[in-house]
């Protein structure tokens, strides 16, 4: 291997890392692509999705279907559930974005984690 190619997962390279010495603007360009796929943004997306679906369902549906489970429209207080959770899960990604580290603290770890010695 030369000199200037670099193994995969090493940062800075196209593995999607980060390089080390990474300006403002590549930091930048990383954070938005990671936040991008948080994973609370994902599931907010979806929990909201079904919960308007179910309360579409709730609120359409023939009323016989609508109160099958001992008289409760369950379909809509399913779907109202729904839409609180993913409300909340997207307000927590929107709140709390992802941000890089700081430089001083990269590659230090928690520190709450100890490995034991190598025997």
């Amino acid at each position: 291997m030369e000199s200037s190619e670099k193994p995969f997962g090493v940062p800075g390279t196209e593995s999607g890392l980060a390089p080390t010495g990474a300006t403002d603007e590549e930091e930048a360009k990383a954070a938005r692509a990671a936040n991008l796929f948080d994973i609370r943004r994902l599931i907010g997306a979806l929990f909201v999705l079904y919960g308007i679906v179910l309360v579409l369902i709730g609120l359409a549906g023939s009323s016989h279907v609508k109160h099958q489970a001992a008289g409760i429209n369950i379909d809509l207080w399913a779907g109202l559930g729904m839409l609180v959770f993913g409300a909340l899960m997207l307000f927590w990604g929107f709140a709390r974005p992802v941000r890089p580290e700081p430089p001083e603290t990269r590659g230090e770890g928690s520190g709450r984690i100890r490995r034991a010695p190598a025997t």
